[in-house]
């Protein structure tokens, strides 16, 4: 495998005022819940391309980056979609990300091909027991990254 097998991605671990944590359910797959996440175009920052695919995804730009992984995590895709995507998997980028907006404002109908038909938020240590099987050793050390930031994250503090 080369470095190439992967595709760079972003990955947002987004929560609310209640320090909720977001999770979506993909459209074409029910109960299949995750991050919003998506590629990094070519000559693209990943800050860049997180606030683009957050806004493709979930129709909001109410984010305000918190921090971001020091280095990316890859995961590797199970057979059926290394053929499907001609690739291992993806090379995540991992942010910490605030939404300072309302539950309404979260939109699925923006994109002609919307990726998600519903979201939820949930406690911090949800998401990498609700992931795909693929994804949770990633989900889990994410999560494990931001743990002390989030811990002391005072989100009325935050300035919007």
């Amino acid at each position: 495998m080369t470095e190439k097998d992967y595709r760079g991605n972003v990955t947002a671990i987004i929560i609310n005022k209640h320090k909720k944590v977001l999770m979506c359910e993909h459209i074409w797959i029910d109960n299949a819940w995750q991050f919003p996440q998506g590629g990094i175009e070519p000559g693209e920052s990943a800050e860049h391309a997180l606030y683009r695919e957050l806004s493709e995804e979930i129709g909001t730009d109410k984010l305000i980056i918190i921090d971001k992984m020091d280095k990316p995590l890859k995961y590797h895709f199970p057979h059926y979609l290394k053929e499907k995507y001609n690739m291992e998997g993806n090379e995540q980028n991992f942010f910490l990300v605030y939404f300072y907006g309302d539950d309404s404002e979260i939109r699925f109908d923006n994109q002609p091909k919307p990726e998600f038909k519903s979201f939820k938020w949930v406690d911090y240590s949800m998401p990498a027991q609700e992931v795909i099987y693929f994804k949770k050793l990633s989900y889990h050390r994410a999560l494990q990254y931001f743990y002390d930031v989030y811990e002391k994250l005072d989100v009325l503090s935050i300035k919007t």
